[in-house]
């Protein structure tokens, strides 16, 4: 025990420690940085056998990075398109669906009437009145003037910090090997040694979480998809993206959009559409319970149990964000135990 506690070992969990505040306070506000930095990593090998053919670091990079940006710009220029064209004929619909909502309340009315008695009936109906009279008033609230104002007035800050990442993007991309050399320089070999080891399992594990979430989506959205196509064929690739999309947030998912989606339509007087959402609804779930613990843990390559816990315990301390970034403060600590940087064999 008193052979581990040397200067040594100490000065390297100091490290760790300083390291670990670094990821709890830095990293949330440097996400465009990092964001920019991985996808660079993740790109490199492309840019590299890129340059070998055009014999230019610069050209090859631009090539790629013009690549990359017009693919964004297609999709963005797509998805907003399409997205528009279904808010236009839901507002063209909307009546309609008002005229259901009522004719369906005046059903239940009826229904309520007619099975129990008056006082009870009377009850119901206000308590439901009144119910749907908070979800207006909060709808009314959150959508005040003070938040539509501080939504427009964060436009610009959203702005810069797109730019921010499209010209990191750029700059990593350029750097990437002088950033190489300068650790090189600047360590010892065995330092650099080990500190190539754990930057390689980190990398791999951030790519390999990277394409498990990618994979993850692209089942959510390919399930979505086949199962829109038989409620809502018109619609259905604009709403299986947007569901894949809000299927990333850990808390939310895609069901938070499914099964409200199947209780209007319950209400609305459309039980055959309600069932056929919350089936869908019940697979989606089920399925991604099932596959994300042991997708994600074969991508950041850790097991599904301390996958599971590292993701739960970031999803506390830091949000959304700690969904992701806790995997890889574990891969971190573990990688440093096997690198040999710190000795852990004691026992007490």
């Amino acid at each position: 025990m008193k052979k581990w506690f040397n200067k040594r070992n100490i000065t390297i969990i100091s490290i760790v420690i300083i390291a670990l505040l670094f990821f709890y306070f830095i990293i949330p506000i440097s996400i465009p940085l990092i964001a920019a930095l991985v996808i660079a990593l993740m790109i490199e090998p492309f840019v590299k056998l890129l340059e070998k053919k055009v014999k230019s670091r610069k050209w090859s990079v631009t090539i790629i990075y013009s690549s990359i940006l017009g693919a964004i710009l297609l999709f963005t220029y797509f998805f907003i398109t399409k997205l528009a064209e279904s808010l236009i004929q839901f507002a063209k619909d909307l009546p309609m669906k008002m005229n259901h909502l009522m004719k369906a309340w005046d059903k239940i009315e009826i229904r309520l009437a007619e099975f129990l008695p008056k006082s009870m009936t009377n009850q119901i109906i206000d308590e439901i009145q009144n119910l749907l009279f908070k979800i207006r008033d909060s709808i009314l609230n959150y959508f005040n003037v003070e938040r539509i104002t501080s939504l427009i007035s964060s436009l610009p800050e959203a702005l810069i910090t797109g730019l921010v990442f499209l010209v990191a993007l750029f700059l990593f991309m350029l750097e990437i090997p002088k950033m190489h050399q300068i650790i090189r320089n600047h360590t010892y070999d065995k330092t650099y040694e080990r500190t190539i080891f754990v930057w390689k399992k980190i990398t791999g594990s951030i790519f390999g979480m990277l394409r498990a979430a990618i994979i993850l989506s692209c089942i959510t959205w390919f399930f979505t998809f086949i199962g829109l196509l038989f409620i809502t064929p018109e619609n259905a690739l604009v709403l299986s993206i947007i569901i894949c999309i809000i299927d990333l947030l850990p808390i939310i998912g895609a069901t938070g959009v499914t099964i409200p989606w199947a209780i209007y339509a319950y209400i609305a007087g459309d039980p055959s559409l309600a069932i056929k959402l919350l089936l869908l609804s019940l697979f989606l779930l089920v399925q991604r319970k099932v596959l994300e613990p042991k997708v994600m843990g074969h991508g950041v390559g850790l097991s599904p149990l301390p996958t599971l816990i590292a993701m739960f315990i970031g999803l506390k301390l830091m949000g959304f964000i700690g969904f992701f970034v806790g995997p890889i403060i574990l891969i971190l600590i573990v990688t440093i135990f096997e690198s040999g940087a710190i000795n852990i064999k004691f026992k007490i």
